[in-house]
């Protein structure tokens, strides 16, 4: 493995001094970065992946949604379209992408769209909806064209920034300095029992700047129920044997919870946003075949359920997904005060600016 970074080095460096050149632009005003009228939270990261980004910006959902005029903006990662799509009542994840459709079955009041170029996102957004109050933009970080007023930084507990590498030696989408940009940084996937000398050794090897607040979160699971159905497994899930259908970039995490549940479970994982097919019913039903209990369900997660429920031949199969929350470790009050301080005082009118035809996508 080593012999292999060291071969991948030189990629590594060049592409790091590209996205440090890229970001020298943006700084120094040769790039422009296009500001809106409206409070606009950025949720994302410097890895690749798996940071926990989607539970993330759903907790801020539920922050926001009844005091707001919500709106959430996403690439729509692995979607078939191309354009800008705004989720209706038939939005698949073919068509808007798994992260988004979950979004638009879990929240169906908040308006809930996709674009590649953020801020074309925002202008289409804005135009169709001109009551739209507050936008969440999910995983923008590196998207400098559209400068939001809020950077949330998401950084994996277990494999956080300052411990990797840049693509292709490691998962860092940019070097770690990156970091500088956010105004919030989350070190997701904590134990809940973090102890303040562990906060404390992490806090110092992210090294804030003065301005930059630090917190700490962990994953809630929720309930357990029949993707197709609704319906809730009401029998306790350790008494089923189980088989584990993923497709997320870090799907240790779930693993962990089925350990501690004390759950028979068999894994079948998949790379992150795959794109299930028939072909995979027909393995899965396979796998799942040779399980000799009576008692036996597919798990999945939410975000994989949006994919397989497009599929036929996987509605024959009990497949059932668990609920993935995030809750803050004691500073939860701290930092719902500062996300609501911060639409508060940055809340305008949603009015486009003058010349829409001058802004950069």
């Amino acid at each position: 493995m080593k012999v292999f970074r060291y071969i991948l080095f030189p990629i590594a460096i060049i592409y790091g001094g590209i996205t440090i050149f890229r970001n020298l632009l943006y700084k120094n005003n040769i790039f422009k970065s296009n500001e809106f009228d409206l409070p606009i939270i950025c949720i994302g990261n410097l890895s690749m992946g798996g940071t926990g980004k989607t539970p993330h910006t759903e907790y801020l959902a539920r922050l926001l949604k009844d005091e707001y005029n919500l709106a959430i903006l996403s690439r729509g990662y692995g979607r078939k379209t191309t354009d800008y799509i705004e989720a209706g009542e038939n939005s698949t994840a073919i068509h808007i992408g798994d992260e988004p459709a979950q979004y638009h079955r879990k929240f169906p009041n908040i308006k809930v769209v996709v674009e590649k170029k953020r801020v074309k996102g925002v202008l289409n957004l804005l135009y169709d909806n001109s009551s739209v109050e507050v936008i969440l933009l999910d995983d923008a970080f590196q998207h400098r064209s559209l400068k939001a007023g809020q950077n949330i930084l998401i950084t994996d507990f277990n494999k956080p920034f300052f411990k990797d590498l840049i693509l292709p030696v490691g998962e860092l989408r940019e070097f770690r300095t990156g970091k500088n940009r956010a105004n919030i940084i989350i070190v997701s996937k904590c134990p809940q029992n973090l102890s303040l000398k562990k906060k404390n050794e992490i806090i110092k090897d992210i090294s804030p700047n003065e301005n930059q607040k630090i917190f700490f979160s962990f994953i809630k699971y929720g309930r357990i129920y029949n993707h197709f159905t609704n319906k809730e497994l009401v029998e306790d899930v350790s008494n089923f044997q189980t088989l584990v259908l993923t497709g997320i970039a870090n799907p240790n995490p779930l693993y962990e919870e089925l350990n501690r549940r004390e759950v028979s479970f068999s894994k079948k994982a998949y790379r992150d946003h795959y794109p299930f097919s028939e072909k995979d019913v027909a393995t899965i039903s396979e796998i799942f075949g040779t399980f000799d209990s009576s008692k036996k369900i597919i798990l999945t997660t939410e975000k994989d359920a949006s994919r397989l429920l497009e599929i036929k031949g996987f509605e024959q199969l009990p497949i059932y997904c668990i609920e993935i929350e995030i809750d803050l470790i004691d500073d939860k009050e701290k930092f719902d005060n500062e996300i609501l301080e911060y639409v508060r005082k940055n809340k305008g009118n949603s009015k486009l600016p003058e010349g829409k035809n001058e802004l950069s996508a």
